[in-house]
């Protein structure tokens, strides 16, 4: 990732492009633009998604003022990078932000210039007037693979209102998943989060207020990447600043300088992030980032259903942990035990193997006799049997609910690798993570919507039916990982669903659906089947991010591992999906990562530890979302990782379902402050570090599938 510094004056055409590294013992330095290089100094510009967004002052037209605009990608190496070709380029009416007002404030001058923010994905259209601060947040759609044939901000995402306290005299300043607030004599600060699923998306109340020391209304700012730069236009000095929205002091001073005196009398600066690229020389080492960029092509994701750590994987290493490759930590594998239990009325409910962890043509697969409970209440009720002070008095789970929250010591069962030779032979002979949990105590739909969006999306039930589940696409919603990749230019990704969940495709409905008009314009290019996914494997012809569905309940049939059905179905399918990537051309370049969404209210004794929030205000019926539930298992397989690898974090924060979308959008090379997905996805750990081999395996197993009453052995 570079991030480059645009220097522009309104009296000249002429721009600069710096470089600005704060690892370099020079933070400015000059890159080489033609000497013609010219650019129309009425003309504004920001950077959006992966792409810049320029427009100019409004000009007289017939029904009001009419705004040129252009959207292109910014290229640091070319000799004129701020006229780059058109991605989507046009003129917009002033009736697209004004309709039929003639003005939001005071100033008959208002709509001469048209007033963007940038805020990431969405783009902000805001006039501060004396009473009222009036905003629109724009959707942001580049529709790249149509150029020249939409408007990149389509429509309004939220609609038109007034900020209560945000009018006259104030600067906003985005900084990824927050807006700095200036105002009055330029000391006075408010940080707000940014939130675009809220009505009013700077969230009431504010995260932070008081006085930026150091800075006054002569200053100004401008975002450099995690960063903020301050200077005054004339003078020569400059101060970087780190920002930390929680702390105490969110802005604390990193270093002093001299501005280049090219930039001294500039009246703006701008700042532009570029992708990272894969290193293309040098010694690039195993285990990091640059690693797995140079040998996986391919990232396949599926995420199963409602099983914890212990119940399907906890006997994996109970007989021989001596071959054991440990990253993160070398404590001991974390398994089940038959030592741990619940209390079930005044006896011990112990942790047990289903019918002594053995196979036979005589009962079913199926451990569970009812789903067990696993909406939030539940969980917190199974993480908590002593209760007071419990979650809310932000005690350490003891995990000693879950016989007594379901009625029933079934939930104390677990099954064994003779049972579930698939799951468990892909874990044994590549990687599996012991410190990898849900992301939230509760329901399928809130975990998904960590795994995809970051957060819970403020919500703690489920609707998996009914008019909100119907009509769910039509509302406005955090932007998932689909949308991020698609802002910045990425299109070879598809869904693949097993089943439609009443009449939609589960995953885009509920999580991409609605974000980007022209996906939904074209939806049939991203979603496919996971019959085609198995045969788009073996031919070579998968797109570089595959996400599957499974088929979720059924009386037979069920291939998510979902309580209530044999898993029989369930292994069958995870090694069809695993014969057709390792039988297709693409096997040594393909990750394939397994996990399962929730541990669905079956024992897990790992406490699960407190995490950030994903958003400063989110909040409901009293939990903060501000704790992981129990551990699922995550399994990665891939021929440059080692066998009976064992990985963790290896920090302070261990691994939940946003480790995947944050190790995928670096893998990428997305710049995290263009992600806008929230506090716990800027935090995950990522998990590069499992790909460990010098040399591609060319010992990938051939596994059997289980058996049982209903599939009986032949």
């Amino acid at each position: 990732m570079s991030t480059f510094l645009i220097s522009r004056c309104k009296s000249d055409s002429k721009y600069l492009v710096w470089s600005f590294n704060t690892e370099k013992q020079e933070f400015f330095r000059s890159v080489s633009i033609s000497k013609d290089a010219e650019y129309n100094p009425t003309l504004k510009f920001a950077p959006i998604g992966g792409y810049v967004l320029e427009w100019g002052p409004g000009m007289d037209a017939v029904n009001g003022k009419n705004y040129p605009y252009k959207l292109f990608e910014f290229d640091p190496t070319s000799s004129d990078p701020l006229n780059g070709k058109a991605i989507q380029q046009g003129v917009w009416s002033s009736k697209k932000f004004w309709g039929y007002r003639a003005h939001y404030s005071d100033n008959p001058k208002e709509q001469n210039e048209l007033p963007l923010i940038s805020m990431g994905n969405f783009m902000l259209f805001f006039i501060g007037g004396k009473g009222r601060g009036t905003y629109m947040l724009y959707n942001f759609d580049p529709n790249s693979a149509n150029p020249n044939t939409t408007d990149p901000i389509p429509s309004t995402y939220t609609p038109q209102g007034g900020f209560p306290t945000i009018q006259q005299g104030h600067e906003l300043v985005c900084m990824n998943n927050y807006v700095i607030d200036r105002h009055g004599d330029g000391t006075n600060v408010r940080i707000w989060s940014f939130d675009p699923q809220n009505t009013v998306p700077l969230s009431i109340p504010e995260v932070w207020s008081g006085k930026w020391n150091g800075i006054d209304s002569r200053h100004q700012l401008v975002s450099v990447g995690d960063k903020i730069l301050t200077w005054i236009p004339g003078e020569s000095v400059y101060k970087l600043w780190s920002f930390n929205p929680h702390s105490e002091v969110p802005f604390e001073e990193l270093a002093i300088g001299k501005l280049p005196d090219e930039i001294k009398n500039s009246d703006s600066l701008v700042a532009i992030q570029s992708k990272t690229q894969i290193e293309a020389e040098g010694d690039i080492q195993p285990a990091t980032m640059d690693y797995m960029r140079s040998k996986i092509k391919h990232v396949v994701y599926y995420m199963l259903e409602s099983r914890s750590f212990d119940n399907v994987c906890g006997w994996l290493y109970e007989k021989n942990q001596a071959a054991l490759n440990y990253i993160g930590s070398d404590k001991p594998f974390e398994g089940a035990s038959s030592q741990n239990f619940n209390m079930d009325g005044e006896k011990k409910a112990f942790q047990s193997k289903f019918h002594d962890g053995q196979l036979s043509n005589q009962w079913d697969l199926s451990d569970q006799k009812q789903d067990p409970f696993h909406d939030n209440s539940d969980g917190l009720q199974q993480m908590f049997y002593n209760g007071y002070p419990g979650y809310p008095g932000k005690a350490k789970p003891d995990m000693g609910g879950f016989v007594q929250n379901n009625s029933s010591d079934d939930v104390m069962l677990s099954l064994t690798p003779e049972q579930l030779p698939i799951l468990n032979g892909l874990a044994e002979n590549f990687a599996i993570s012991d410190e990898w949990f849900c992301s939230v105590p509760g329901g399928t739909d809130i975990n998904r919507a960590f795994a995809h969006t970051g957060s819970a999306m403020n919500r703690l039930d489920t609707w998996e039916g009914g008019n909100i589940y119907q009509n769910w696409n039509q509302y406005p919603h955090r932007p998932s990982l689909w949308k991020v990749l698609w802002n910045n230019g990425i299109k070879d990704w598809k869904i693949y669903n097993a089943i439609e969940w009443t009449n939609h495709p589960f995953t885009y409905h509920l999580y991409l659906e609605g974000q980007v008009p022209s996906i939904d314009a074209n939806s049939k290019n991203y979603l496919d089947s996971v019959d085609n996914f198995v045969t788009q494997a073996k031919s070579g012809s998968l797109p570089s991010f595959s996400f599957l569905e499974p088929v979720w309940i059924a009386p037979v049939g069920t291939s998510s591992y979902h309580p209530g059905a044999s898993m029989v179905p369930a292994e069958v399918t995870l090694n069809t999906i695993y014969e057709a990537i390792k039988s297709g051309p693409h096997w040594e370049d393909t990750l394939f990562v397994i996990t399962f969404s929730k541990n669905g209210g079956i024992y897990d004794h790992v406490v699960p530890p407190y995490a950030a929030k994903p958003w400063p205000n989110d909040w409901a019926d009293g939990f903060e979302f501000d704790l992981m539930g129990p551990r699922v298992p995550t399994i990665m397989v891939s021929p440059w990782i080692k066998k009976n690898t064992v990985f963790r974090s290896g920090g302070p924060k261990p691994y939940d379902s946003t480790s995947f979308a944050a190790t995928l959008l670096q893998w990428y090379g997305i710049p995290k402050t263009r992600w806008g997905l929230g506090d716990r996805m800027d935090q995950a750990p990522t998990f590069e570090g499992i790909f460990q081999e010098n040399e591609a395996r060319n010992d990938a197993p051939t596994l059997q599938p289980p058996y049982d009453k209903g599939f009986p052995q032949k």
